[in-house]
């Protein structure tokens, strides 16, 4: 910023205006990059999580590609009945082509407070065809589209699966390559957003503590950031 050709007053004044816009700005970063202790953190309570659900205890093994430090989570407009905001999410595709069949999956993995997350939404999606991997899924909840929430209370975990409700999760194309990522045996990585929308109505406890909660979650379309796997096997 260039100061010259103004009178102390004015510079004065620009910068108490300045100072005052700054202390005006408030509410969460809309794109936080992950430190190594939070992917720590994070990554310790999927670990934890995952196995609830048999659809997506492969997340436990899986997740670190996406949740790693110095990736990034995009803020999204969730709200759910289960936890305060805000929550941050990353998108992981899968696109697996197997000679002429082919099958994706899509998971939105949902998190609050990233240095110390109690409650997390992930939204599972499956769809295949022939040709090329399909690049979205859309549908009823337990069916193509899946939900789950979980809240972490110390070693309790209390989870719910969607019951009622839609969803819908659309893959973008792939972009730059993976950092770090070995690719090899038909098997690549790079960095591709994913769009999500989906309205929880219902889910039930399937886990933790006996409560009568049933569970409600919903997200506008959204897109964030996240990462591709493709899989080739002739």
């Amino acid at each position: 910023m260039r100061f010259s050709g103004m009178s102390a007053g004015v510079l004065a004044i620009s910068l108490f205006t300045l100072g005052c816009g700054s202390d005006s700005a408030t509410g969460p970063e809309p794109t936080i990059t992950l430190s190594a202790a939070q992917v720590t953190v994070i990554m310790n309570k999927i670990i934890e999580i995952a196995p609830l659900h048999a659809e997506i205890s492969w997340l436990a093994d899986s997740a670190n590609l996406v949740l790693k430090s110095g990736a990034e989570a995009d803020l999204i407009p969730l709200s759910t009945t289960t936890a305060p905001g805000p929550f941050y999410a990353v998108g992981l595709q899968r696109r697996v082509q197997i000679s002429a069949n082919s099958f994706s999956t899509f998971d939105l993995i949902a998190f609050n407070d990233p240095s110390n997350p109690t409650d997390f939404i992930i939204i599972d999606g499956y769809n295949s065809g022939t040709g090329l991997p399909p690049t979205s899924t859309s549908g009823n909840f337990d069916g193509p589209v899946n939900g789950y929430l979980f809240h972490i209370d110390g070693s309790t975990v209390s989870a719910w699966r969607a019951a009622l409700g839609t969803g819908t999760l659309t893959g973008g194309s792939p972009g730059n390559a993976c950092t770090g990522f070995q690719s090899s045996n038909g098997v690549t990585c790079a960095q591709g957003a994913l769009s999500a929308a989906f309205s929880i109505e219902a889910a039930f406890q399937d886990a933790g503590p006996s409560s009568n909660t049933i569970a409600q979650a919903s997200l506008s379309t959204t897109s964030v950031a996240g990462i591709i796997l493709s899989y080739n096997f002739p």
